[in-house]
């Protein structure tokens, strides 16, 4: 069964057109009405079990994501009429309390120096907010909801209702309101008597120093006003961090490759390197092998609890010059026969390459 196409809206339908949609065909639908007929109760059934999930946002996120497994019911038409109460705010402290608003989500992408020294975004969301024209009633202006003729004001009708173990009364809600007593006779053009409309809001987002990538922000009441009369949902921002063109991120450490040459790797050199915030100077110790780290400590990103700071790693990579002068070719074949290399390189290889391979090169 698919839920949406039950309640005759699509899939990325808002709580307020699925309520609307559910009030419309439970009204129809519902056993009072019809006089208990087998075919409409089970109408009736579907259309509450399908306004349970998807007013839900948690079930609706499971639904759409899993479909209908596990979100079947087998409590009987009083289940549904319950269900029903409970969606109109209708009934005593029995009932369970409405539903919250529908969730929302954003993307924020920052840099790895926002990430060091926090930062601030202005952005814009959509979400289903009160109505300001009606404030929420659902009225045009100078009109008020009027008096249910049917249930006087009640939200509720008695109904008899036959059982395999004989007649029973039951109260049921309203077919006529819904279970909300009133009905609006005047509903208010901007929302259409829904008392909810989509708006486009903007928020200053936060973004706290040391923030992971993929974490979120949560801001409370800042969803989807809900359609059963609960709180508001929450907006969830999360945050994306962009790659850098220099430095990898690991955690507070943030690394980066560093080149130098044979020259510096044997005889050492104090090196001007980039930062996150300005350059500084790195010494490399003599002897450094390719493939060594270096370390600036607290050069690296804030942790989000403790704000201390984690280091920049540097990973060396010795360059090979890939042209040589005569002068550096003479050089090196002076510092081989001290090493008591002997270079006996292919015939066709280059000189670049007999010399790499006599320093242990690939």
């Amino acid at each position: 069964m698919d839920y949406y196409e039950v309640l005759g809206v699509s899939r990325d339908a808002d709580p307020s057109d699925i309520k609307k949609a559910y009030r419309r065909l439970a009204r129809e639908c519902h056993p009072d009405v019809n006089g208990g007929s087998e075919e409409a109760t089970d109408k009736f059934k579907q259309i509450s079990e399908a306004y349970s999930v998807l007013s839900d946002p948690e079930k609706r996120h499971r639904y759409d994501h899993g479909g209908a497994s596990g979100f079947g019911f087998d409590g009987g038409l009083d289940f549904f009429v319950e269900m029903f109460n409970q969606t109109m705010g209708f009934g005593g402290p029995r009932y369970h309390r409405p539903a919250a608003g529908r969730d929302r989500e954003l993307v924020v992408t920052v840099t790895l120096e926002d990430v060091l020294n926090g930062a601030e975004q202005q952005v814009q969301y959509d979400r289903i907010g009160l109505c300001e024209t009606c404030k929420g009633q659902g009225t045009a202006a100078g009109s008020h909801p009027a008096t249910c003729p049917v249930c006087n004001g009640q939200g509720q009708v008695r109904q008899r209702q036959d059982t395999i173990i004989g007649s029973m009364m039951t109260i049921a809600p309203c077919y006529n309101c819904n279970g909300a007593g009133t009905i609006i006779e005047e509903p208010c053009p901007d929302c259409e008597g829904a008392g909810a409309v989509r708006t486009t809001e903007e928020l200053d987002v936060q973004v706290p120093a040391g923030i992971e990538d993929g974490q979120h922000l949560e801001y409370a009441g800042m969803g989807d006003i809900s359609a059963a009369g609960g709180r508001a949902g929450n907006l969830y921002v999360r945050v994306q961090v962009a790659e850098h063109d220099t430095f990898t991120r690991h955690g507070t450490h943030i690394y980066m490759p560093m080149e130098i040459s044979f020259a510096q790797a044997a005889l050492g050199d104090v090196i001007e390197v980039p930062t996150l915030e300005e350059s500084r100077e790195i010494e490399v110790p003599s002897g450094t092998q390719s493939g060594e780290e270096l370390r600036l400590r607290g050069q690296g990103l804030p942790s989000l609890r403790s704000g201390r700071r984690g280091d920049q790693i540097l990973s060396v990579r010795i360059k090979t010059p890939t042209n040589l002068t005569d002068r550096q070719t003479e050089l090196l074949q002076e510092l081989a026969r001290e090493e008591g290399i002997e270079l006996n390189p292919p015939a066709n290889s280059s000189i670049f390459d007999r010399v790499r391979k006599a320093f242990g090169g690939q």
